[in-house]
């Protein structure tokens, strides 16, 4: 028995349904860019931090955790959304003899370090400038343990980066730190601040 298949062709659309599939689509996409145009302001978004008595002023993420009161940083900030490691950014400024060089402020920060953080070590320090005047940069790695006994989990690897400028008697250190496979991904964080870095 042949069964018969009924094929019923289709009216071809108006040019008015064809126009309103077309803005449809636009409208669509419009919405779409200014959803991720909004989406990137907010993430990108930055707010002003400075220490006037320092002369020390840069641009920060604007909505990451601020901190003012630490005895080891002028300010520091860190991703209230990130994990397991909060990514830190923070500028340091440290009193320094008239024969200071930067490599000397990167031997002190690595005598301290290794008696703080566990399995501190060197990976590289390079020469760099800030607004033309030379710097030198230093990354380094350490791991960190989950103080909170109800909390323990596995030991984290930090890595790290300060950049150290001499400005007379003061060193300004900058310093990004994140959990060691994410901080290729998010060192444009510590890119961007060290273009809005001033020391005045």
């Amino acid at each position: 028995m042949t069964e018969l298949i009924d094929v019923r062709e289709r009216a071809p659309l108006t040019f008015t349904q064809r126009w309103n599939t077309y803005l449809a689509i636009i409208l669509a996409a419009g919405v779409m860019v200014v959803g991720l145009t909004l989406r990137d302001s907010s993430l990108n978004a930055t707010v002003t931090l400075e220490n006037l008595e320092s002369g020390v002023r840069a641009q920060v993420p604007a909505n990451w955790l601020q901190d003012t009161t630490g005895d080891e940083y002028l300010f520091r900030v860190r991703d209230p959304n990130a994990l397991p490691f909060k990514t830190t950014l923070q500028v340091s400024v440290l009193t320094v003899g008239p024969d200071a060089t930067p490599d000397l402020v990167l031997n002190l920060l690595t005598m301290q370090r290794s008696s703080r953080f566990a399995t501190y070590h060197e990976i590289s320090r390079s020469d760099d400038t800030l607004r033309d005047d030379p710097a030198k940069r230093m990354v380094y790695a350490y791991t960190e343990f989950e103080r909170n006994p109800s909390l323990q989990s596995l030991p984290m690897v930090i890595e790290g980066v300060d950049l150290v400028v001499l400005q007379g008697t003061q060193a300004v250190v900058v310093t990004y730190r994140e959990e060691q496979s994410a901080f290729d991904d998010h060192l444009y964080r510590f890119d961007n601040m060290l273009r809005t870095l001033e020391i005045f």
